[in-house]
């Protein structure tokens, strides 16, 4: 490709205010290994809508920009049809070799496409979730889901390569353009993977994550509730209590037990230190086109910290589970209750940082799939 510069835009709220921004970021340092640099251009939540675009200074060692995240559906219809910010971005760094798109709209890559035609600028999509799940209003809602049966049938066609979280997406657009497979990276030389761990008085499994659409947190806290009191405890991070039983009072137990600590909202940097410091990270989801075809972050996350893992089995996961996971065939209470009993049987082991899910460890894939984008494009 010609020129030494990537453009990532997306609703990703830097620099790591979500998980859409962890990924990006990192992948970011991946494309730095190849002599790539990565510009940003994610959304701000936090002022009131602005025109143009916005220069941060995050001190993430990359250029970044923010345009305002839309209020109403109108601004929400503009910046999906609308691409002047991006363009904009574009003038700014002459030396532009691609344009990445995380999880844009179909039409806002179509946009892309039309804008940045014969300028030898390559168009690429990072895919992460196929979700037709959005708030707002009935209109908004149905775009979103139209534009997401777009984006998992026809993805390929408007874009010079794609990268995709899960293998189920790889094998639903095939090889029709080049393709690179990457899940949830992590960069294992930050400080925030070697952070001393609390001591707890007992035996802790940990839940970090949103629970809303995807996770069983509900299931989790009755079959957590099922062992004998002071047998262990669960530390739950990102909700409070009052947030649990206001989101899924229906399905809380009548009285939550003590060993039920609710640490609410924190920090990536507090979560990952939650994560070291438990004896097992637990999360449950159930098979659906939403959680199969995504990847979760907290279980790079936690493999990396080399804490054991209680999961289901959607996604890819059972391909990168080891003796310390244990991969249920279901979400059921039993079989979550069973393998929580065997965890506390096991007790706590030694501990090491895994670099399975280090960006160093996907530079040789992502620079033969760069070879692709070049060979077939140019």
């Amino acid at each position: 490709m010609n020129g030494r510069t990537v453009i990532y835009a997306g609703n990703f709220e830097l620099p790591d205010k979500n998980a859409a921004a962890h990924r990006v970021v990192n992948n970011g340092k991946l494309f730095r290994q190849l002599g790539y640099e990565t510009v940003f251009l994610g959304v701000c939540r936090g002022e009131r809508y602005f025109d143009g675009i916005v220069r941060r200074e995050y001190g993430a060692g990359f250029d970044m920009y923010e345009q305002s995240y839309p209020f109403s559906s109108k601004q929400w219809a503009k910046q999906i049809f609308d691409i002047k910010n991006l363009k904009t971005l574009v003038e700014k760094y002459p030396g532009t070799a691609a344009v990445i798109l995380y999880n844009t709209q179909y039409a806002t890559l179509l946009a892309a496409g039309k804008a940045f035609s014969g300028s030898g600028i390559r168009i690429l999509y990072d895919c992460t979730e196929w979700n037709g799940y959005t708030e707002g209003a009935l209109i908004k809602k149905l775009v979103k889901k139209a534009d997401s049966k777009l984006i998992e049938a026809f993805l390929p066609r408007p874009a010079d390569g794609l990268i995709v979280v899960s293998g189920r997406m790889r094998a639903r657009y095939g090889n029709k353009k080049p393709l690179l497979l990457l899940p949830p990276l992590v960069d294992t030389q930050d400080p925030i993977w070697r952070q001393p761990a609390a001591a707890h008085s007992c035996y802790t499994f940990c839940y970090a994550g949103d629970p809303s659409n995807k996770d069983r947190l509900d299931l989790l806290i009755r079959a957590f509730s099922r062992l004998p009191a002071g047998t262990a405890a669960l530390r739950i991070v990102g909700l409070s209590a009052d947030a649990y039983r206001t989101e899924d009072g229906s399905a809380c137990p009548a009285a939550l037990p003590d060993s039920v600590q609710f640490a609410g909202r924190l920090s990536h940097e507090d979560t990952v230190k939650e994560i070291l410091s438990c004896d097992c990270f637990v999360f449950l989801r159930e098979p659906s086109r939403r959680n199969s075809a995504g990847f979760p972050t907290k279980f790079a996350e936690a493999y990396t910290c080399g804490v054991p893992i209680i999961t289901t089995a959607v996604s890819d996961l059972p391909l990168y589970a080891d003796e310390a996971c244990v991969v249920l065939p279901d979400a059921s209470e039993e079989n979550v209750l069973r393998a929580m009993e065997k965890m506390i049987a096991c007790g706590s082991g030694p501990r090491r940082v895994k670099d399975t899910f280090d960006y160093r460890s996907h530079v040789d894939a992502c620079g033969r799939w760069l070879e692709r984008i070049s060979c077939t494009t140019d």
